[in-house]
């Protein structure tokens, strides 16, 4: 049996959006595509965990392995998922969207860059959720080990990134940068703004 290294709990992680992220610390490119029936999917930097609740507090389990470990009994859980999970700094961090991480988690990925496995498991998942200010009945837990990492690993995983196609949401934030910037009256107001100092 594969002895998890580190085990930590958290009841009362803020989500918005039904988005758990597990990624690299500063990680703003966009989301990875996935179908709606998805329990989570990933990206290089990113993984997405897609809850049940759209906004609220869910209770969260960090379990840290040094190799695969044993599946849980399968009446703990309903729903399970194990994905490629690519960190390109080795600090990798999971939080709610809008939240922040909780402060007893460590960083997920200690070995640095590279590829690990992500194995999701949840139970009380549901689109029907009504949860905000409250800790709703969702429940997960998220074990992760590495399967590739170091140096090698780092520099192959980063060609990988650079070459991967945008997705929808990289369009979408691309486009509002764009509109942001091309705002008519901005650089008016900006260039005021410096004539006044």
């Amino acid at each position: 049996m594969t002895e998890i290294v580190r085990t930590e709990r958290a009841d009362r992680v803020f989500v918005s959006y039904r988005q758990l992220r597990v990624s690299d610390r500063g990680f703003d490119k966009g989301s990875p595509d996935h179908s709606s029936d998805q329990l989570a999917a990933a990206r290089p930097g990113l993984a997405v965990i897609w809850t049940g609740v759209h906004t609220g507090f869910l209770d969260v389990t960090i379990q840290l392995a040094a190799a695969p470990p044993n599946l849980p009994r399968p009446e703990e859980w309903e729903e399970s998922i194990e994905i490629d999970l690519v960190t390109l700094t080795g600090e990798t961090v999971l939080f709610g969207l809008m939240g922040d991480p909780p402060s007893q988690f460590p960083n997920l990925t200690p070995q640095g860059p590279g590829r690990y496995r992500m194995r999701v498991h949840t139970r009380g998942r549901s689109l029907n959720n009504k949860a905000y200010k409250q800790v709703c009945p969702e429940v997960y837990m998220v074990t992760i080990w590495p399967i590739d990492v170091g140096c090698g690993a780092a520099a192959r995983y980063q060609e990988v990134a650079d070459n991967e196609p945008p997705n929808r949401s990289d369009r979408i934030l691309a486009w509002a940068k764009e509109q942001a910037r091309n705002e008519p009256g901005r650089p008016a107001r900006k260039g005021a703004r410096e004539q006044k100092r």
